[in-house]
């Protein structure tokens, strides 16, 4: 289906968005004995089916064939053995489990692109358009943790796929971070870089790690929203007092050992801001991953697939249909419904 009729689907009746989903593979995540590795389009569609979700925005998983998988080292490598840029294979093959082998279901996703701010972005910026001239896509989406390249970046090296962007009006989704030894994805360079970016549509995932001077400053600017996604395993990790959320004399001021009143405070105190998202499948995190200063970190956080959109269903009407529905699409198409 073609973006402009799925925009006219989208905009004709309340629907449920889910703003942050992965489908494909991850072998690294795999070979390292995480979990999960790996979600296809049809079982994402039955997820969907399941909990009561219409429509969701679909990326890649945050690995890509341009990076070498190395167990020995921290850093990453490149290698262009399989692809000649990051994400080469993983957006192509996207587009085709959605809208060539499932065109059934294709009118159910909303497809963001992945992008990496730091290497090669005139190949990526290219490979970008021509996709988005044969197929819908929606959006654009990063996560610069795991690969290793600067937020920053996409203004200086990455810049024509800002260029991009903004020439097709594409909103973009980053992955944040307020880990000390994480200086890829700052949460308070996202909120910057939506300020400097106005005409830009942002989105700030994983409740910008409850860090409040990030959610203060992103209610006040009109491009810059906040999503929920894997809410509650980062609820947990609030209760944990651990560094991959804020501090907790930063942490907006709630109860995390109850979810829900979490999710309710948050979208009351930011109507116009928060979105939900699910981060399906990661909705559980069993990985082993690397800090800039080369310490493995061994996380498990666990959260049954129904746990999110639970939480979602019991809000408020007026609340879930603000998150989860006219706020998404101020997101996606920057108008009001």
């Amino acid at each position: 289906m073609k973006r402009e009729k799925i925009k006219e689907l989208l905009k004709s009746k309340d629907v449920v968005i889910d703003v942050h989903t992965h489908i494909g593979i991850s072998p690294k995540f795999f070979y390292q004995f995480g979990y999960p590795y790996a979600l296809s389009f049809e079982d994402l569609v039955i997820r969907m089916e399941l909990l009561g979700i219409d429509h969701s925005v679909v990326f890649p998983f945050v690995d890509s064939a341009f990076y070498e998988i190395d167990r020995n080292s921290s850093k990453i490598k490149t290698t262009t053995r399989f692809c000649d840029f990051p994400y080469e294979l993983e957006n192509r093959n996207l587009l085709n489990e959605v809208n060539d082998i499932f065109p059934k279901f294709s009118s159910k996703a909303l497809p963001f692109l992945m992008f990496d701010p730091s290497r090669e972005p005139d190949k990526q910026a290219a490979h970008l358009e021509k996709l988005s001239e044969k197929y819908p896509v929606f959006g654009l989406k990063t996560a610069t943790t795991y690969i290793q390249a600067f937020v920053n970046d996409l203004e200086t090296k990455g810049k024509p796929i800002l260029d991009l962007a903004r020439e097709k009006q594409l909103p973009i989704t980053f992955h944040s971070s307020v880990h000390p030894e994480d200086p890829w994805a700052s949460a308070y360079d996202l909120v910057d870089f939506a300020e400097r970016h106005p005409d830009i549509r942002v989105c700030i995932a994983h409740s910008a790690r409850f860090l409040k001077p990030v959610l203060d400053k992103a209610n006040e600017l009109d491009n810059c929203f906040v999503d929920y996604s894997a809410f509650i395993i980062h609820c947990k990790l609030a209760v944990q007092n651990s560094s991959g959320v804020a501090t907790k004399d930063l942490r907006f001021d709630a109860d995390y050992n109850d979810p829900f009143s979490v999710m309710l405070k948050l979208a009351e105190a930011y109507p116009n801001t928060m979105l939900w998202g699910s981060d399906t499948p990661f909705n559980y995190w069993i990985q082993k991953y690397y800090t800039a200063d080369g310490i493995l970190n061994d996380d498990r956080l666990e959260c049954g697939y129904k746990e999110e959109s639970q939480l979602l269903e019991n809000l408020p009407n007026e609340i879930k249909t603000k998150i989860a529905y006219t706020n998404n699409l101020r997101f996606l198409f920057g108008e009001e419904v």
